[in-house]
């Protein structure tokens, strides 16, 4: 069973992303460049580093500290430096707020 928490409100352009507190810890919110919700670790599996200033490519989620590089929609890693995926979590609309399942 999937417990949803609010995430806030759903106030993000394609191409961004912003941190933030659910369920008692940080989660990355991001939109790829084509639109698309996604739910990931706030962590780097690589460094164990924030990934407060990540920048999306395409479906990519971008480290800024060592430029690792996560499929936001499985979190698999996509190369080095990082061997190790982030988790996922999911997510979905409710009017104009996110809600993430935990």
């Amino acid at each position: 069973m999937t417990n949803w928490h609010d995430a806030g409100p759903a106030d993000l352009a394609p191409g961004t992303t912003s941190c933030r507190d659910v369920g008692g810890g940080k989660r990355l919110i991001a939109r790829d460049s084509a639109g698309g919700w996604h739910a990931v670790a706030a962590v780097c599996s690589h460094a164990l580093l924030p990934l407060d200033a990540a920048r999306i490519r395409g479906a990519a989620l971008l480290c800024p500290h060592h430029g690792a590089r996560f499929d936001l929609a499985t979190g698999k890693a996509l190369g080095p430096p990082a061997w190790t995926g982030i988790a996922v979590y999911p997510l979905r609309l409710t009017g104009d707020r996110i809600e993430i399942g935990l």
